[in-house]
């Protein structure tokens, strides 16, 4: 832990009373490599510090990039000025924000010395196994990424909560003629990235095989891991939060004990289950506490903050994000687990009948969210399968759907789970989804 608690407790003496602070140390080294070389590598260190300041119902936010006590004192200043120009708020009698529980435990978060004591031929280790598994006509392009976060969350009624968590990632794009495919692992500790077994996984992935024209209208969609990892993520953020479901702006507001996804999906958050990437607390310091969110398709649960603590039993399941964030200031998912299914990836093949199989979405882009509705795109490696085998490339497509009605026509679930994040959640833990040919019509 890089953060020193005497600097914290420092900070928030100098703050005063009413303070919280959320602050985030990043270690992040990267490779990239393109045309099948390496193209950068760069390695940051950074310290954010998010201030929160509440006194007399009144409420003030700033941030630092340092603990140094003279610029913490010029933020002081800063946020005493401000506190002093704002109306009274309510009090904290009369506020409905629960209280931090500060006798929960913190849980314990093992960070992984693979990835702490990692140094640059590590990486380029792995770059050249994935590189020399493939023939000499295969371009190797993608990135790996080490990641250690150093994170606090203190206050001045004596909160103080620190965990270390460590990140390896990997994602090789291999591209021969004009057809590309990719994989993608992750994982908090960088020995268990099977490194070895991906220049097999792309050569596979890009057996040679016709391109066909693009399909027009319905048929059955065979969503692999990489793919159901994005649309979770995004229903999740969109769906899932307490606020959306107080103030009636989430697609299931009201609708908790009814179905409203297909019985064959069951989801949790977790953010102590070790198939994710494990984390204790959240911004404002609340316990992680595992919530199921749907059950056999009924909706169990949503995901709280304090201030939103009321929809989920007076208890903040631990899902604040930090002031400022750029995805919204709602609660929101982190750690997303759905539970695997019993089809093995031979039988959701076989089972796609005459349909496109997916193996990743580039970005799935938000055009409505109480509608759940969404825009995005295909990218490395679309196929069409003919009975229960991939005859052909399939052209890239950009579907618009609703996820509601997407998630409501899973006809079955795979047996096996990957494991990924995207830019506003921590981990998504999915297996493949076959979906029926209703909702996704190829344009």
């Amino acid at each position: 832990m890089s953060i020193q608690q005497s600097q914290v407790e420092q900070a928030l003496e100098i703050l005063g009373a009413g303070t919280r602070l959320d602050v985030l140390g990043e270690h992040a080294d990267l490779l990239r490599f393109a045309e099948s070389a390496v193209t950068a590598q760069h390695s940051e260190r950074r310290l954010r510090v998010r201030v929160r300041t509440t006194r007399n119902g009144r409420s003030v936010a700033g941030s630092l990039e340092t603990l140094e006590p003279a610029a913490v004192q010029t933020l002081a200043d800063r946020l005493d000025a401000a506190l002093a120009d704002l109306p009274p708020g309510p009090t904290a009698a009369t506020s409905s924000e629960a209280p931090t529980d500060h006798s929960a435990e913190t849980p314990e978060v093992t960070a992984s010395s693979s990835v702490l004591h990692a140094d640059p031929a590590d990486r380029h280790r792995w770059f050249s196994t994935v590189r020399d598994g493939l023939d000499s006509s295969t371009t190797l392009g993608g990135a790996i990424r080490y990641d250690v976060l150093d994170r606090v969350v203190a206050d001045s009624d004596g909160l103080f909560r620190a965990e270390t968590l460590t990140k390896a990632a990997i994602q090789a794009i291999a591209k021969k003629g004009d057809n590309s495919v990719s994989v993608r692992y992750m994982h908090r500790d960088a020995d268990r990235i099977p490194v070895d077994e991906i220049p097999a996984k792309l050569r596979t992935a890009l057996t040679p095989l016709p391109t066909r024209e693009a399909h027009h209208g319905p048929c059955r969609v065979l969503l692999k891991p990489q793919a159901v990892i994005t649309l979770m993520a995004t229903y999740g953020h969109f769906v899932l939060g307490a606020t959306g479901y107080a103030t009636g702006r989430s697609a299931v507001a009201g609708r908790l004990g009814e179905r409203v996804v297909s019985d064959l999906l069951s989801l949790v958050d977790d953010g102590a289950d070790a198939d994710g990437l494990p984390s204790g607390f959240d911004a404002e310091g609340n316990v992680r506490r595992r919530t199921q969110l749907i059950d056999h398709g009924v909706l169990t649960g949503v995901v709280s903050d304090r201030r939103r603590a009321a929809v989920t039993g007076g208890i903040p399941t631990g899902h604040a994000v930090p002031d400022g964030w750029r995805f919204g200031g709602d609660p929101s998912p982190s750690n997303l687990l759905l539970a695997p299914g019993d089809a093995t990836d031979e039988e959701l093949l076989s089972d796609c009948g005459s349909g496109l199989v997916v193996n990743r979405l580039d970005y799935l882009r938000s055009l409505h969210p109480k509608q759940t509705l969404v825009t995005g795109t295909t990218r490395d490696g679309t196929y069409w399968a003919e009975g229960g085998e991939l005859v052909a490339w399939h052209p890239q497509v950009r579907f618009t759907f609703r996820m509601e009605d997407v998630l409501n026509a899973v006809l079955a679930v795979g047996n096996t789970r990957e494991c990924g994040d995207t830019t506003f959640m921590d981990s998504v833990v999915v297996p493949s989804l076959l979906i029926d040919a209703g909702p996704l019509v190829l344009p």
